[in-house]
Parts: C-alpha cells; sequence; structure tokens
C-alpha cells in the first residue's frame, strides 16, 4: 500500500491539508459562534440600560403603561426579545412578550436570589439557558441594573432565544464548509500536478538508472525546476555523461590492452615456437630471444602499472616518507634515460636552483612520477628537441619543471589527461602509443601526498609538466 512516491505525496499532502482545513473550519466556526453570542449580548446590554430611564420615568408616573410598551415593541422588534423587570425583592414588575398569556403568567412571579442578586450588587449578568425552566426553549439572557434616583431598585432582563442566532450562524457555517469543501477540490487538482512535478523526475531517474545497470548510458533526465530536485536531475545527468565517458575509455582501453597484450604475446610465442620446431636459424636465436625478454618485459610494464594504479585507487597504497635528494633522483633517472635521448638527439638542460634539493616524500614513489614524466617528454619529443628540467624551492614547497618541445595538448584534451585509460594521440601504435595510465598513476602519487600537478601546453611548442613536494632540511650525517 502507498508504494509509490507519488502515491505517498498525494495521500501525505491530502491528509495535511484536509486535517489543516476542518480545523481551520471548526475555529472559524467556533469564532463566529462567540462572536454572535457575544455580539448579541451586548446589543442586548446597550438596549437594556437604554430602557433604564423610561422605566424610571414610568415609576414616577411620568409616562403611562401604553407608551413604555411601545419602546418595548420596537426594541423586539429588531432584538426579537422577552423583557422583565423585577424590584428589589424579586417580583416581575413589569413583563413584556409578543405573546400576551407569556406576559400575564409572567407578571407578579418572584425570581429565585440566585437569579438577581448579583445584579443587586451592581453586577451586570449573561446566561444561556431555559432561565431556571421558564422557558421552552434555550434563550440568551442579560440581566442589568434598574437605577431609580441613582440607587438600585431591581433588575432589567432581556431574553432573546439562541434559535434566531443559531439560524443566523447556520448560513455562516454552511459557507464555511462550502468553502472548505471547494478548497479541498482545488487543493487535490494542486496537490495532484505538484505530485507529479516531484515525483516525475524521481520516477525518471528510477527507470534510467534500471537502463544504466544494463549498460546503456545515453538517456538523461529532463530538468524541469531550479530547485533540489532540479539539482538533483543536474547532478545525476552528470553522472550519466561521466558513466558513458568511462564507459566508452574501458571499452577503448580493454580495446588497447588487448591489443598491446596480444602484439608481444603473439610476438614472444612466435619466436619460441621457430627456436623449438628449429626453423629459426642458430645465429639468429639470440636475436630472437632478445626480442622476445624485449616483450616480455613490456607485459610486465602494463601490468605493474595496473596493479599499482588499483592499490593506490583502493587506499592500499602506503607511503613510507623519507628525506631525500630529488636532485639527485633526477640525474640518476636521466643516466637510465640515456640510450632513448641519445636516439632521438635530445638535448637535456638541466637548471637547478641549488646543487641539492631535500624533499621529505616516497622516494620510490616520487621516482616512479619522474620516470614516467621523463618517458612522456622523450616519446613525445621532436627529434634533436630539447629537454628541460628545472628544480627550485619556494617557501615550504619544492617545484620539479619537465619540459619538453614535442607536438603540445590540444585545450579540450588536457582536461582529461588525467583520466584513467586516456589517450591525447590515439592515432600512435606499437611501441610509440602509452597505455593511457602514466599520467593518472602520477596525479594518484602527487595527491597522495596532498601536492599539486600542473600542466601547461601550446600546440607546436611542447608541454611542460611541473609538480610540488614538501621541502625539507638537509639531514644530519648521524641520521643518515
Amino acid at each position: 500500500m502507498f508504494r509509490s512516491i507519488f502515491t505517498r505525496l498525494m495521500v501525505t499532502y491530502f491528509v495535511i491539508i484536509v486535517v489543516t482545513i476542518v480545523i481551520l473550519s471548526l475555529l472559524l466556526s467556533t469564532f463566529f459562534m462567540d462572536y454572535a453570542f457575544s455580539t448579541k449580548a451586548r446589543e442586548l446590554i446597550r438596549e437594556a440600560q437604554e430602557l433604564n430611564p423610561y422605566i424610571e420615568m414610568y415609576s414616577m408616573g411620568l409616562i403611562d403603561q401604553r407608551s413604555l410598551y411601545s419602546y418595548f415593541k420596537i426594541i423586539d422588534r429588531f432584538l426579537n426579545t422577552t423583557i422583565w423587570v423585577s424590584d428589589g425583592l424579586g417580583y416581575i414588575w413589569i413583563a413584556y412578550s409578543p405573546s400576551k398569556e407569556d406576559q400575564e403568567r409572567w407578571q407578579e412571579q418572584k425570581l429565585t436570589e440566585q437569579e438577581f442578586i448579583q445584579i443587586l450588587k451592581g453586577n451586570i449578568i449573561t446566561k444561556t439557558g431555559r432561565f431556571g425552566g421558564r422557558f421552552n426553549t434555550p434563550v440568551l439572557t442579560v440581566g442589568v441594573p434598574l437605577r431609580i434616583n441613582n440607587r438600585i431598585r431591581g433588575a432589567i432582563f432581556l431574553h432573546s432565544p439562541v434559535e434566531g442566532i443559531r439560524r443566523t450562524l447556520y448560513d455562516i457555517y454552511r459557507n464555511i464548509w462550502w468553502a472548505a469543501f471547494i478548497s479541498a477540490g482545488l487543493s487535490v487538482v494542486l496537490l495532484y500536478w505538484m505530485s507529479r512535478r516531484i515525483s516525475n523526475p524521481l520516477i525518471q531517474m528510477n527507470e534510467i538508472s534500471r537502463e544504466f545497470a544494463q549498460g546503456n548510458f545515453k538517456r538523461r533526465v529532463k530538468v524541469v525546476t531550479r530547485d533540489e530536485i532540479g539539482q538533483l536531475a543536474v547532478n545525476f545527468n552528470a553522472m550519466a555523461d561521466s558513466l558513458e565517458k568511462l564507459e566508452d575509455m574501458r571499452r577503448s582501453f580493454v580495446a588497447n590492452v588487448s591489443h598491446e597484450l596480444r602484439s608481444p604475446l603473439t610476438s614472444i610465442m612466435g619466436y619460441i615456437q621457430g627456436v623449438l620446431d628449429n626453423t629459426i636459424k642458430p645465429e639468429d636465436r639470440e636475436k630472437c630471444l632478445s626480442i622476445s625478454l624485449s616483450e616480455a618485459q613490456r607485459l610486465s610494464k602494463l601490468i605493474d602499472e595496473l596493479l599499482d594504479l588499483t592499490q593506490i585507487e583502493s587506499g592500499q597504497f602506503p607511503l613510507n616518507l623519507s628525506v631525500f635528494d630529488v636532485n639527485e633522483q633526477i640525474r640518476r633517472s636521466l643516466i637510465s634515460q640515456e640510450e632513448r635521448i641519445n636516439q632521438k638527439g635530445i638535448e637535456v638542460q638541466v637548471d637547478f636552483q641549488d646543487e641539492h634539493c631535500w624533499v621529505e616524500a616516497d622516494a620510490d614513489r616520487i621516482q616512479q612520477v619522474i620516470i614516467n614524466l621523463l618517458d612522456n617528454a622523450i616519446k613525445y619529443n621532436r627529434e634533436n628537441g630539447k629537454l628541460i628540467i628545472k628544480t627550485w624551492k619556494h617557501r615550504d614547497k619544492a617545484y620539479v619543471k619537465i619540459q619538453d618541445q614535442g607536438p603540445g595538448i590540444p585545450k579540450e584534451d588536457i582536461v582529461h589527461i588525467w583520466e584513467r585509460f586516456y589517450q591525447v594521440d590515439k592515432s600512435r601504435s606499437g611501441k610509440d602509443r602509452g597505455r593511457g595510465l602514466g599520467l593518472s598513476i602520477v596525479k594518484k602519487i602527487i595527491e597522495q601526498h596532498e601536492q599539486n600537478i600542473w600542466v601547461n601546453s601550446r600546440l607546436g611548442e611542447g608541454t611542460a609538466f611541473i609538480f610540488s613536494l614538501k621541502a625539507a632540511k638537509r639531514p644530519d650525517r648521524t641520521s643518515r
């Protein structure tokens, strides 16, 4: 029950709105009822006080009973009231009612002490009920003191049927509840629209995520709002773009790795088979074995890079920090690449700010970074080009720069060069083509040291990689 988010939104909002409307309707009904009774009571009290002078004149013989009753009729016409005037002992001295039978029945009746004692003390009373059973239907009764010659001589009571007040309230109640029903109906329409607007992107994301699970990353969520749901849709689409790009790179990488593995394996198997079958002359066997060894080393390097990247990304790549001279590392790395440098006629320019540049880092991992960057600089440098290497210190940082004079990297590719399996020049093949893992490993190692790496490249002029390391003081001889 209520499994879909649309249904839950509809039910939740509808219950909240209905409860709110009902509570407001009840509060309004109560408010209007209290207001109607209090307004009626104030009118009756005002009219009773205005009658006091006429009753005083009647008691003094200044006006006759007919004139007094004419005032009573006017009040009765507007307020539908029964009027009693009692003396100080509680006897009804004057009684007026539209019904003459009631008028004659009430005259000379004696009120109980509880019914008029508060009035004789100068208080005004307001009651709702049958007034001691004297009325067949509930009435609103007000009682005010009767003052003659500025002294309280009795009480004036005005009784108005409650039914008249309620009849007026029923019309108000009907309008309130009609408004409540219409509001509820409009709310349902609005709720349906809002719930659909909120739930549709979520439903769409759910459907598209199922397609993602099946390998289809083409669909996107339609963004129709700028609220949190809209932001979620934007982020969802960004995730889909990343997944699609990653899937494309994965497929490309699988194809490249398959080719990289197949080519050396084919060569190795071919040469070994030729040696075993004696189809290769004895004087050529050493050359074939050397080629097989080179291909096997290439395979080993590819597998090592894959394992390194997996360990780095899984967090199983602890750093062994020590203080060492990065300049010395660069010298050794250049010596290891001397043959390749000479084959391309590359001129190496080394510019060290100081003879030694001491840093605190994992020496093996930084060696891996330098080798990877040098490998790229040699591989993509032009024939007889320059390889520029600089180191310097600034504040608490040491910086290493490795620059080539290769073809450069297009601007649209620079943001992607750190991604796994990404290759800028996909037209290269064989030994000249990279595996798309070196720079990704470099960036991960530098980030693991909590440092930064930058790239500056211009087409036709070359590329420069700069990375930072934590600078350190020269270690004492005793601690080395």
